[in-house]
């Protein structure tokens, strides 16, 4: 999953789901029904902009949490 599309409207969620009926692979919706959030594949995000459903401005998913640092051994 590499793209987070936050859907703003009943009918864009319509008409995503229009589109991605139509694209191989596996979505997932996340959040609540007044504001859901699809993670998708690259591909499946491609033919949404194909179909002008989302903008080309949406942010790609940024991994969330900290990298563990490893300690430094004393000599």
């Amino acid at each position: 999953m590499g793209h987070a599309v936050h859907i703003r409207s009943r009918e864009q969620y319509i008409r995503a789901l229009r589109v991605l009926n139509s694209v191989p692979g596996t979505w997932r919706g996340i959040g609540p029904s007044s504001d859901p959030v699809l993670l998708l594949t690259d591909s499946q995000y491609n033919a949404l902009l194909l179909a002008g459903v989302v903008s080309s401005n949406d942010k790609k998913a940024q991994p969330r949490g900290k990298k563990a640092i490893a300690k430094k051994t004393k000599s």
